[in-house]
């Protein structure tokens, strides 16, 4: 593992969320200059997804210029990836070295002012091709996602682990699939610190028991927070008057009733 290209990825990876987390899964392999060469399995079993699921986030990878792929030049005919760190406001890689497949990587003219990234250049004044406002609708789509990957950052840190996602043990978390349960929290209609407060009282229940606890999945999670959100609504609501309190009267009279009398 580079820990110089963990850094790397973590202050200047992708938005998305799953290809931040397969960017950082290949640094995770990677040497220090960015090279490694798994196994696409491996990559869908380090990240959560289908390797499937990888093949397409690689691609995407591949095509907004953050890994370049020389196909079968690693370790037993493995493909070698290789992240492209580029510096940010430069407009050219790392020199690329042996066959390695080369990816578009130029400067951008980026919908955020005076903001570039990895892609496809776009001219002052000039109609965009279809091309390009795929990549743009995606970049907006990308927004949205940034507040889920400020949420998962948020249960990560109530939950010990590291911002990329790995646990004490080393065991990858908050992939693709524990993102799914976030919307989930919300439709219950739970405040934010009422779904902070009950991660931290079911993870200090369950360590109580066994020190270290750590679920496999976020779904864990969200049969609490279903408990939490029934519990909710089962209270009267603020300023509902409660029934009168029985008179003595009354209490002999309902005994008496019970009692045949």
């Amino acid at each position: 593992m580079s820990i110089k290209v963990m850094s790397w990825v973590w202050d200047n990876g992708p938005k998305d969320p799953t290809e931040r987390l397969t960017l950082l899964a290949l640094a995770d392999w990677a040497d220090d200059a960015g090279s490694c060469y798994p196994s696409m399995v491996g990559i869908a079993e380090k990240t959560g997804v289908t390797e499937r699921g990888a093949r397409g986030i690689v691609r995407r990878l591949e095509a907004s210029g953050w890994i370049t792929i020389k196909t079968g030049g690693g370790r037993g005919g493995k493909n070698v990836y290789r992240i492209m760190m580029l510096k940010p406001g430069t407009s050219n890689p790392e020199p690329e070295t042996g066959n390695e497949t080369k990816t578009r990587n130029v400067t951008t003219q980026n919908p955020e002012r005076d903001c570039t990234k990895p892609g496809t250049a776009v001219p002052p004044n000039r109609q965009e091709p279809s091309g390009n406002r795929q990549r743009l609708r995606a970049s907006d789509a990308n927004v949205v996602d940034q507040g889920q990957d400020s949420r998962r950052e948020e249960v990560l840190t109530l939950m010990g682990c590291s911002a990329a996602g790995v646990t004490p043990e080393g065991r990858w978390t908050g992939t693709t699939n524990d993102l799914q349960e976030l919307p989930k929290w919300d439709a219950l209609g739970l405040s934010r610190s009422e779904q902070d407060a009950k991660i931290r009282e079911m993870l200090a229940k369950q360590r109580s028991k066994s020190p270290g606890f750590m679920p496999n999945r976020w779904s864990w999670f969200t049969a609490g927070m279903s408990d939490l959100a029934n519990a909710k609504s089962a209270r009267p609501a603020a300023g509902t008057p409660s029934a009168p309190a029985e008179t003595p009267e009354q209490r002999r009279a309902r005994r008496r009733k019970m009692i045949g009398g």
